[in-house]
This record gives C-alpha cells, structure tokens and sequence, in this order.
C-alpha cells in the first residue's frame, strides 16, 4: 500500500468554502462592497501561510488576524485541512485559484498538487 492511494487512483478531493465566514457580522458597507479589515487581514494571512507550504500551515487560532470575526466557528476552516491532508505533496505550496471577495468575505480558494 502507498503512502497516497487516493492521488494514484485518479480521486479529486475538494473541500470549499469562502476563505472568511463571518455571517454574524455582515454590515450594510459590506452589502455595497466594501471589504472589511479584518477579512482582508485574515485572507492575507491564510495566503502566505499556504503559499509557504511544508507542515508549517497553522490553525487561525494561532495569530491570525481577524479570526473571532473571519471564523467565528471552524467549520468553514476545517475543509481546508481535510484537503491539504489528504494531497499527495503536503509540503509543497499551494496556489491561489480564485480570488475576489463576495458580500466582503474572501472567497480564496487553493488547489494542491496530487
């Protein structure tokens, strides 16, 4: 048995959801557009953190900026680490493939190599 089973069967794995997720502290300004600072400051952070790669990537609880309000819950975060752990090269970078914010959340989403 291989170390990646799921890649050398061909198995796409995604995992989706916006970058930030703080439907509880959606505001008018939001609604028209603007992006506030702490889902700027959180999408930012999440980017380098990933665009480094290796077994570094942390959890937004560590010093991520913005995250009582990016992530109030984990549930939209933990996708993400299910995707990264089960890629076929977990410590090689990811890259961005969509980028853009909605309703002032960012919608970054990641794709890693299998």
């Amino acid at each position: 048995m291989t170390m990646y089973p799921l890649a050398e069967e061909g198995v796409l794995v995604n995992g989706s959801g916006f970058m930030t997720h703080g439907l509880p502290f959606i505001t008018r300004a939001m609604l028209e557009g603007q992006v506030p600072g702490w889902s700027a400051d959180f999408d930012a952070w999440a980017a380098d953190a990933l665009a480094r790669g290796g077994r570094t990537r942390r959890v937004p609880d560590e010093g991520a900026p913005g995250t009582p309000y990016a992530h109030p819950t984990v549930d939209h975060y933990i996708p993400l680490f299910i995707t990264l752990g089960v890629a076929a090269h977990p410590d090689r970078p990811v890259r961005t493939t969509v980028e853009g914010c909605t309703i002032g959340f960012s919608k970054r989403s990641f794709q890693t190599a299998v």
